[in-house]
């Protein structure tokens, strides 16, 4: 009832509300709501900005953990850095955002710093760094938050699957540190955190919160497109909102689907290494 149910009885909502059969202005089942879908490119635009939004931040911080935990090993270990790794993960995604907001902004701290350091002539010479058309504080913010979680992940695997015998081996055998971290470590790291990774991408591509902070009316993310329309004043909008929430969330189901299917065919190919 709860992993099938509710989201089955939301799905079937959401499409009987798009087809004219459910909502405060159900009238009777018509397909006008989704014909005027192939002349609204709105929903286009939000998912391409999200896809790219999603791709640029778990990019970013699955690059950033694997060089950490490939090239920082004893700083992993003998420092106080783990520990630290922690501190973003209690930190709420709305509680991030507004520090960068007050970080980032042109009115911000770094910007009034630069102008009285004379870096930049006026506040408004400061490059936009939230509620930019690239979405660049979104990318930061989702960065700071998955970053920290996914070293730890990679960490914890490093240890686990004994990568350190693996290194004293490859080395034995010949190989160039390059090579096992190449070869041998990152496909491990990679495929045994891919679902984890998948879910993360899936988080960041229907954020809420951090979109609605830092990001633009125009272009916006998909979560804050389809809350938008359905929060409008205007009761004629709710149709196109169901249709609209019911594709993007058909689309993700089967995003994920076909990602865990190409998951589980990378973990069962066998591990080559050469020297």
């Amino acid at each position: 009832m709860l992993v099938l149910g509710l989201p089955l009885a939301g799905l079937g909502y959401a499409l009987a509300g798009s087809l004219g059969l459910a909502g405060p202005l159900a009238t009777g089942f018509t397909g006008h709501y989704w014909q005027e879908l192939t002349h609204d490119t709105g929903l286009l635009y939000a998912a391409l900005y999200s896809l790219w939004i999603a791709v640029a931040a778990v990019g970013l911080s699955v690059g950033l953990a694997l060089v950490l935990v490939l090239r920082a090993q004893p700083t992993l270990r003998r420092s106080a850095l783990p520990a630290l790794l922690y501190v973003p993960l209690v930190m709420p995604s709305l509680v991030v955002a507004f520090y960068l907001f007050q970080l980032l902004s042109r009115a911000g701290w770094i910007s009034r710093l630069s102008f009285q350091a004379g870096l930049t002539s006026s506040l408004a010479a400061f490059p936009e760094l939230v509620q930019d058309a690239a979405g660049v504080g979104i990318i930061l913010a989702h960065v700071l938050l998955l970053f920290p979680f996914i070293t730890l992940l990679f960490q914890a695997i490093y240890q686990e699957s004994r990568l350190d015998d693996y290194r004293q081996l490859t080395l034995t055998l010949g190989a160039s540190a390059g090579q096992f971290r190449q070869r041998v470590a990152r496909p491990v790291l990679l495929r045994r955190a891919a679902p984890t990774l998948l879910l993360s991408f899936m988080a960041t591509l229907g954020a809420y919160d951090i979109p609605l902070l830092l990001g633009r009316p125009y272009p916006q993310m998909l979560s804050v497109f389809i809350a938008t329309r359905l929060q409008r004043f205007d009761l004629r909008e709710l149709p196109a909102a169901y249709l609209a929430g019911f594709l993007v969330a058909i689309s993700l189901l089967g995003l994920i689907a076909g990602l865990l299917r190409l998951t589980g065919q990378a973990k069962a190919l066998p591990l080559h290494t050469t020297n």
